[in-house]
């Protein structure tokens, strides 16, 4: 029997797959595909950049227009997801209700082809989110605007009524920073999932379940909570010497990558910054974020990551704090397509070993003697 290979905890430094799609440098950069995250944030749309990640190139004019087209005709949820919908609980957590819709939306569409499917949940996501949220709190969905891009489309479903551009276009900023992100753990959910060739539903269904955690996806819900705990940029050095004397985490700061900066939260931080300058809201907020900050790197020398930065922009953006995480699995789920496709194009099934330590020869004793 060959020598089992004992790999540190977490998979830490441990390369388990090649990708094309995306990487994460310990330099602070990132590259979709091979572009420079800074210039499909300020020059890409958001079906430009998922386009670029699941094809591997940015698209012609024709194909961005079929892509698009495609897409937004696919983005109307089924009446028997509405159904499923109304027999949840009204406190279910929105991770929950989109988790459990997206599995649904598996078993209803299985006519459709492998690829029409994967479209369809990238599609599909924007109104499981916010029509998902609306119908389990009692409320009417509204349907998605196939005139509206995939950020507008959000807004538009929250509010009832177009936003402006200046916010579509941030929205759609904030997309683009989430859309993939390499080998994460949700991502290597997906690809551990899609090993076994199951369906895209099912790969994606896991990759929520990985997601919702507050290590991963939860960490911009739990940092807003936490910016509104603190209150004051005056209050946050004394807030953050409180949390990290408890041995506690900071929400929203360090990486596994990551150790000095997180490009996206450079970015997030400047679109922050201008979206409070053009609104006129949020500058006491701005000014926390930018106290939690500092302080969080003098006594840690812990980066704020992309979802710290977030957290206040979907607060100015009016985004119920609940649905943080779901719209970051909106995004998302454009990467996690494209890490099902590059599993299965040369796969072989995740079967990792374990090294045992629990007891060994023990006895079997009757029921009765015990």
């Amino acid at each position: 029997m060959a020598e089992v290979l004992r790999a540190p905890k977490g998979l830490d430094g441990i390369a388990v797959a090649d990708t094309r799609i995306a990487k994460s440098g310990a330099d602070g950069t990132l590259t979709y595909r091979g572009y420079a995250i800074k210039d499909l944030f300020d020059k890409s749309s958001f079906d430009e950049s998922a386009f670029l990640i699941l094809k591997g190139k940015l698209p012609s004019k024709a194909e961005l227009a079929d892509f698009t087209a495609r897409s937004r005709k696919l983005s109307h949820l089924p009446p028997q997801v509405y159904q499923v919908l109304r027999m949840l609980p009204k406190d279910a957590h929105p991770m929950d209700v989109l988790r459990t819709t997206v599995s649904a939306l598996g078993t209803i569409e299985r006519g459709l082809s492998p690829e029409e499917q994967k479209i369809s949940v990238i599609s599909k996501m924007p109104s499981l989110v916010v029509n998902g949220y609306r119908v389990v709190k009692g409320e009417r969905p509204i349907e998605p605007d196939e005139s509206l891009n995939q950020g507008a489309n959000i807004l538009y479903m929250l509010r009832g009524k177009a936003p402006s551009s200046f916010e579509s276009w941030v929205m759609e900023r904030v997309l683009i920073l989430y859309l993939e992100h390499d080998l994460n753990a949700s991502a290597f959910t997906v690809r551990v999932v899609a090993s076994t060739l199951a369906d895209i539903y099912s790969a994606c269904t896991a990759g929520l379940a990985a997601l919702k955690g507050p290590l991963h996806g939860g960490a911009n819900e739990a940092a807003m909570k936490m910016l509104a705990k603190i209150g004051k940029a005056e209050d946050a050095k004394a807030y953050v010497e409180q949390l990290l004397h408890a041995h506690e985490k900071v929400m929203g700061f360090g990486h596994r990558i990551y150790k000095e900066v997180d490009p996206r939260a450079q970015l997030t931080k400047q679109l922050l910054r201008r979206l409070v300058s053009e609104t006129g809201k949020g500058e006491e907020l701005y000014d926390l974020c930018d106290a939690v900050e500092k302080a969080v790197w003098d006594l840690k020398k812990l980066p704020a990551n992309v979802d710290f930065y977030v957290a206040p922009v979907f607060n100015i953006l009016g985004v119920p704090t609940e649905i943080y995480t779901p719209l970051f699995a909106s995004s998302r789920t454009v990467g996690w397509v494209a890490h099902y496709n590059e599993q299965i194009e040369d796969n072989r099934i995740y079967r990792p070993d374990a090294v045992y330590i629990g007891e060994k020869g023990l006895k079997y004793v009757p029921l009765s003697d015990r």
